[in-house]
């Protein structure tokens, strides 16, 4: 069933050679205006949409010192609209990271300067291989089973 696919910016293809990463989605969208865009009155995206979304631990940081509940608010945004995603047979959106995607007690980026507590938008996901590269995929757009 898609979902999202959170995968760090290095390990896609490229930068990598073909067969080496994750292939890139084909339509790049920077997170704030992915969220823009859930909330048009006409649902966007469907099976052709091929979507990776990018800059969501810069849109994060700068919510600082709020951003438990900005990654809480994004994780209902993304709830609202799961039914949509899923009616319209899109293909996993995947979320690119810059920094390094650390899995202990609860999933997290590993940003230099503070973690950035990404399991509350996408509570644990499950670790998979694809092309020898570890990405964490979510059971589902409406983001269920994946508590924090």
């Amino acid at each position: 069933m898609p979902g999202y696919l959170l995968v760090e910016q290095k390990k896609m293809s490229p930068p990598l050679m073909p067969g080496q990463g994750v292939k890139s989605n084909r339509s790049r969208i920077a997170i704030i205006d992915f969220l823009r865009s859930l909330d048009d009155e006409t649902f966007p995206y469907d099976e052709n949409s091929s979507l990776l979304v990018t800059g969501i631990e810069e849109f994060l940081l700068a919510s600082r010192p709020n951003m438990d509940e900005c990654a809480i608010d994004i994780r209902q945004r993304f709830q609202k609209v799961a039914g949509y995603f899923n009616n319209r047979n899109c293909t996993d959106v995947q979320i690119a990271f810059r920094q390094p995607l650390k899995r202990g007690e609860r999933l997290m980026v590993d940003h230099v300067t503070t973690p950035i507590p990404i399991y509350l938008i996408f509570g644990s996901p499950v670790p998979e291989t694809i092309n020898n590269q570890m990405v964490f995929r979510t059971g589902s757009f409406n983001l269920t089973g994946a508590g924090y």
